[in-house]
C-alpha cells in the first residue's frame, strides 16, 4: 500500500510540473536568450503590464554586467508622443534609418545607449545600460540599434 501511495504521490508531482513552468512570463519581443548574448552573460527576465492593456508591458532582462529594458506603449496621439519622447534622448541623437515608422538612437551617459521609435500608434524604448566602464559608446549604440530593428519587426 505504501509503494501505491508513494508511486501516486510522484505522479501528481509530474502532472504540476509543467504548471509551475507555464507560471513564468516572457517578453512579447525578446527571448532571455537573445538578451543574455546583447548582456554578455545569462539574463533573467522581468516583465510587468504597464497599464490595462496587456499588449503594453515593460522587460526587464538583467545580466551580471547589465540590463536591457525594453517597454512598448500604446499611444493617442503616437507621433506629438514620439516627438516628446525623442527629445529625452538630448542632442546627441542619431535617426535610424528603416526602422518602424521612425526611431532614434542615443546615448543617455557613457555606459547606456537608447533607441526610440514608433511603429504605428505604438512607441517603444530600449535602454542597455552596463557597469562595464570599458564598454564603448559605439558598440552599446549599435546593440540598441539591432534591438530596434526586431522589436519593430515584432510589432509590425
Amino acid at each position: 500500500m505504501a509503494r501505491a501511495y508513494g508511486s501516486l504521490k510522484l505522479f501528481a508531482l509530474l502532472l504540476l510540473l509543467p504548471v509551475a513552468g507555464a507560471a513564468a512570463e516572457t517578453c512579447p519581443w525578446l527571448n532571455a536568450a537573445t538578451a543574455g548574448g546583447v548582456l554578455g552573460s545569462p539574463a533573467t527576465v522581468t516583465v510587468t503590464h504597464e497599464n490595462a492593456n496587456r499588449d503594453d508591458a515593460a522587460c526587464i532582462f538583467a545580466g551580471t554586467s547589465g540590463t536591457l529594458r525594453i517597454s512598448v506603449q500604446t499611444m493617442e496621439t503616437p507621433r506629438s508622443e514620439f516627438a516628446s519622447h525623442a527629445e529625452a534622448c538630448g542632442a546627441n541623437t542619431t535617426p535610424l534609418k528603416a526602422i518602424g515608422n521612425e526611431a532614434v538612437v542615443c546615448d543617455p551617459d557613457k555606459l547606456s545607449a537608447q533607441a526610440i521609435g514608433r511603429v504605428r500608434n505604438r512607441i517603444f524604448t530600449i535602454l542597455i545600460s552596463t557597469t562595464d566602464s570599458s564598454a564603448v559608446a559605439a558598440v552599446l549604440r549599435e546593440k540598441a540599434r539591432s534591438l530596434a530593428e526586431q522589436v519593430a519587426g515584432n510589432l509590425f
